[in-house]
């Protein structure tokens, strides 16, 4: 496992086998910080937002002078605080199709 293999999943849009080898070698404590920062983003991509802020957290708190991380941090917490309004705005929240959306 190294780092080729996750950039040949990425660039093979293989989200789902990226994850599952960076989360092996998060288990191994292997460079924990970048493999968090990149599990994050790779969750990000798949639009798993939560689970991009868990990762990111944790690199933080390994890191909490990185702005880079601390910016990821904020701009998910806007996405999904964006998404949670986003639910209320609906006025037709039967799904009704004969009614106007």
């Amino acid at each position: 496992m190294d780092n080729n293999n996750i950039n040949k999943y990425l660039q093979n849009k293989e989200y789902t086998k990226a994850v599952e080898e960076l989360s092996t070698l998060i288990d191994k404590r292997q460079n924990l910080l970048n493999f968090l920062i990149k599990r994050g983003e790779v969750y990000y991509i798949m639009e798993e937002h939560s689970k991009a802020l868990n990762d990111y957290n944790k690199a933080f708190k390994i890191d909490p002078k990185d702005k880079n991380i601390e910016s990821k941090i904020e701009m998910i917490k806007d996405i999904l605080k964006f998404k949670a309004l986003d639910i209320y705005s609906a006025t037709n929240l039967n799904l009704d199709p004969w009614l106007d959306n």
